[in-house]
């Protein structure tokens, strides 16, 4: 005979379903707390059914609510499927919109003995586990470190707004500026300061002569004698701005080491060489690559990794009007989907100038002749570029 153990997921609880192949229930659905004591009250039930060996313990993914009774269960040498969430949404497409949790867990069970929950059984490598972990960190720093440069340039705006002709486009991120306006906030602050002084924070930051940003500060207190503020010096923006670098600084160190530690990882696993074979992928694209796609080759076909990563076309039909190559889903992860985006972006961008014949860039340009948008063209390059990938990985070769 064989059982299963349904969990309905939620924060900081779940709903627990036991049952047999027969339809025996051994256990109601009942809600515990995610514990430690919960934990193994289930499993000392469990061991005293003695039906461990024939049980498989089932849980949708739901965001990391889902991470506890998985590793406990894992842990504890359980038989443990973790399923996709569009899968049990099947639970709910029926005419009553009556939903609890007691029932959720009564239709997760019938799934289960349907064959509609999937058994992959996958159990990836800890450094996968590792990466993907860098890799969501590295995002949520970068999504910060936007959020606070466009508010550092709002209040460079208001307290200096020629400090941007001072430097080359996006050279007010720098160290060299961040340094330089976390001294000298404000327009009339830089007005009263002697040349060799603004010249000497420069140079120190970056360890070089006076002399070498001399011109350079003479250009800055230039456009500070001409300049009219949209606020005073003694604003408390400037206090603003002043922290806010700070904190730019502080984010970018942070974003900085969690790469390092990312690219260091991703070197060590089988297909950094192969996907880094790719014309226009550096350490960075390849390590997020694999870190979020884990090892690639667990897949059995391309149209699950397009699945995955939601780039599949949906497929639309009205009438007799059918089109299977609708937009595509945007159902799987987002952050495979972005880092694909951004590097057939940039190897299209790249063979534009030094190499025409690539086959990426070949295939943009057929979409592009089409009529597509530049956006869908990028999209499409997205699925010719896993295609790549998933080849090379397979094969285990690299790109000519």
């Amino acid at each position: 005979m064989k059982y299963v153990l349904v969990l309905d997921v939620a924060k900081n609880k779940s709903m627990f379903m036991l049952s047999s192949n027969v339809g025996e229930v051994l256990l109601e659905p009942v809600e515990y707390t995610h514990n430690k004591s919960n934990f193994e009250l289930i499993d000392s039930n469990i061991n005293k059914l003695k039906i461990k060996d024939n049980l498989t313990v089932v849980m949708e993914a739901t965001s990391i609510y889902h991470k506890a009774p998985e590793r406990f269960f894992k842990e504890n040498n359980y038989h443990v499927i973790v399923f996709n969430p569009l899968i049990g949404k099947e639970i709910t497409n029926t005419i009553r919109k009556t939903k609890t949790d007691k029932l959720d867990c009564i239709k997760l069970t019938d799934l289960f003995w349907k064959g509609s929950i999937p058994d992959r059984n996958y159990t990836e490598d800890e450094i996968y586990t590792r990466l993907n972990e860098l890799s969501r960190q590295y995002y949520h720093l970068d999504e910060g470190l936007n959020r606070h440069k466009n508010r550092y340039k709002e209040l460079l705006h208001l307290c200096f707004p020629e400090f941007e002709l001072c430097f080359k486009a996006g050279k007010i991120y720098e160290l060299t500026a961040l340094n330089f306006i976390k001294e000298f906030p404000h327009a009339y602050i830089i007005k009263e300061k002697r040349v060799d002084a603004l010249a000497y924070n420069m140079a120190n930051t970056n360890d070089r002569h006076l002399n070498y940003y001399r011109k350079k500060a003479n250009t800055i207190k230039e456009y500070a004698q001409n300049s009219y503020p949209g606020v005073n010096e003694n604003s408390k923006d400037v206090d603003n701005l002043k922290q806010l670098v700070e904190i730019i600084i502080e984010i970018t160190e942070q974003k900085d080491n969690v790469k390092n530690q990312m690219i260091e990882l991703a070197k060590q696993t089988k297909h950094f060489n192969n996907i880094i074979s790719v014309f226009g992928i550096a350490d960075l694209s390849a390590s997020l690559i694999i870190a979020e796609l884990k090892d690639i080759t667990r897949f059995n076909n391309i149209k699950q990794i397009n699945a995955s990563c939601g780039l599949d076309p949906t497929i639309v039909q009205s009438g007799k009007s059918i089109n299977y190559h609708g937009p595509i889903s945007k159902r799987g992860n987002k952050y495979a989907r972005k880092i694909l985006f951004n590097c057939s972006r940039n190897i299209v961008t790249i063979s534009a100038k030094c190499d025409k014949e690539n086959p990426i860039y070949a295939y943009y340009k057929k979409k592009k002749q089409e009529g597509k948008h530049y956006y869908a063209c990028l999209t499409a390059c997205s699925t010719k570029l896993i295609r790549i990938i998933y080849a090379l990985c397979m094969n285990n070769s690299t790109q000519n």
